[in-house]
């Protein structure tokens, strides 16, 4: 089964930057979904805040 939640590394090797924009990137995809610290962020939230399609993402 693949992953469901992202994380910076991922948002590394999709977008091609840096981990610390990826770390910027996802707290700011937090903060517009009103999600808490604990929680995560999936890939279809991300796809969509990104504009590409869900299944360009392929999480290992």
């Amino acid at each position: 089964m693949e992953r469901l939640c992202v994380f910076p590394k991922d948002i590394a090797r999709i977008t091609g930057m840096g981990d610390r924009y990826s770390q910027k990137l996802l707290q700011e995809l937090k903060l517009l979904l009103n999600k808490k610290k604990h929680q995560f962020v999936t890939k279809q939230e991300l796809a969509d805040y990104l504009g590409i399609d869900v299944n360009l993402i392929r999480l290992r």
